[in-house]
């Protein structure tokens, strides 16, 4: 859920809300002279939102979910031990 906060009190606190944002995931809406003029948030979330917009990934992703419901996939260990059998000994 987002939170607001003017720009005076996150300069006083900003410590423990950057805190906050890291443990709860909270978001920052940040006033100032009573208008929304930034967000803060966690470095997760920007990396969600990115992935959001990126059609290809987001297909890709898809693809995947697909063909791991197909059972077309391998266990990276398996995968491995096959193609460089000396290093799993």
């Amino acid at each position: 859920m987002d939170k607001t906060i003017g720009i005076s009190e996150l300069r006083k606190d900003i410590a423990s809300r950057v805190k906050e944002i890291h443990e709860d995931r909270s978001r920052y809406i940040i006033i100032q002279r009573s208008k929304p003029k930034a967000v803060l948030m966690s470095p997760e979330e920007v990396e969600t939102l990115e992935i959001m917009a990126d059609k290809e990934i987001l297909n890709e992703i898809k693809q995947a979910k697909q063909d791991i419901q197909k059972g077309w996939f391998k266990i990276y260990e398996e995968f491995y031990r096959k193609q460089f059998p000396d290093s799993y000994k």
